[in-house]
């Protein structure tokens, strides 16, 4: 991420935030490197041809941020751009597509942006609901092991499931969906969410 101002530990010893805590995570003001999250980012550098113009992106950009690699914009539907040095006035725009292992993420994203700029269509959410609802019983799951639930507790208030007899519990199907849901909690939380950030669609 490209924090507004550098975190870290004021003067009168509070503690730096780059983003405002207290904000909603979609209200965040949050631009990603397009190293970190090839599939959400698309990089622009002038070309000789091309539809799109910086200035169309402009108007399109519900957020903006100049930094030193260029200006970085955020655009509806999650999707963010980054302007590199000489874009911000080119008249005509071309996409950055390295060929790494990245790279159907990076054309995923070029073909999302190209169809919000020619049809108006906003890219589809690259989470399904299932997918969706299972990271957020794994995110409520950590918060609950981290503040000293077991796993009897998490199948409770997680999955909606009480079970009082130990013997029940150890045997239980329910008991092994808590523990999975706690070590995918446990592995995303070190660095397994940027996953997310590297597919589209």
């Amino acid at each position: 991420m490209r924090p507004g101002r550098e975190a870290g530990f004021r003067p009168d010893g509070g503690c730096g935030f780059p983003i405002d805590p207290a904000k909603e995570a979609r209200e965040a003001e949050v631009f990603w490197r397009p190293e970190i999250a090839p599939a959400v980012v698309v990089q622009l550098m002038p070309a000789a041809t091309g539809a799109a113009a910086s200035l169309q992106l402009v108007g399109l950009a519900t957020a903006a941020r100049a930094a030193d690699d260029g200006v970085h914009l955020r655009l509806p539907g999650g999707l963010q751009i980054q302007l590199m040095a000489g874009a911000e006035a080119a008249v005509a725009l071309a996409a950055i597509l390295p060929l790494d292992d990245d790279f159907a993420a990076r054309v995923a994203a070029a073909d999302a942006l190209y169809r919000l700029l020619t049809s108006g269509t906003h890219p589809s959410d690259t989470l399904s609901p299932q997918r969706r609802r299972r990271l957020k019983r794994m995110l409520r799951a950590l918060d609950g092991q981290q503040s000293g639930a077991n796993y009897r507790d998490i199948a409770q208030h997680v999955l909606g499931e009480t079970i009082a007899d130990s013997a029940a519990w150890r045997t239980s199907a329910v008991r092994d969906v808590a523990i999975r849901l706690c070590r995918g909690a446990i592995r995303l939380a070190r660095s397994g969410y940027l996953a997310l950030l590297r597919k589209r669609g």
